[in-house]
């Protein structure tokens, strides 16, 4: 019995699911966003805070490529016969980078 076992959990496995190209690019954006994000912010720091409205803008346009990221994950994780691992991290990665663009936002405003 111990062997048939083993011999079941070495088979391989072939499946007719594959890693949608929308989780893939919505994977790619969250990763794009954060690193221009953290581009402004060194930018910001080597100019002692007086980055301009160069540095708004940008971090404006982080958070709408996030935002894109976070739709297009959503709507790739509804497709069927996928992997759902692009989708579900590009979804969580974009999620929490919105809230946090949010949160740096409203905190901006209030300061």
């Amino acid at each position: 019995m111990a062997k048939s076992k083993k011999g079941r959990e070495s088979s391989l496995h072939l499946t007719d699911k594959h890693h949608p190209l929308s989780g893939i690019i919505a994977t790619l954006l969250a990763f794009v966003s954060a690193g221009v994000f953290g581009c402004v912010c060194v930018m910001s720091g080597k100019s002692n805070g007086h980055a301009g409205l160069f540095a708004g803008v940008v971090g404006i346009l982080c958070l709408l490529i996030a935002a894109a990221g976070f739709v297009l994950a959503w709507f790739s994780l509804h497709q069927d016969n996928i992997r759902p691992h692009f989708p579900t991290i590009a979804s969580l990665c974009n999620g929490l980078l919105v809230i946090f663009y949010m949160m740096l936002y409203i905190w901006g405003t209030v300061i």
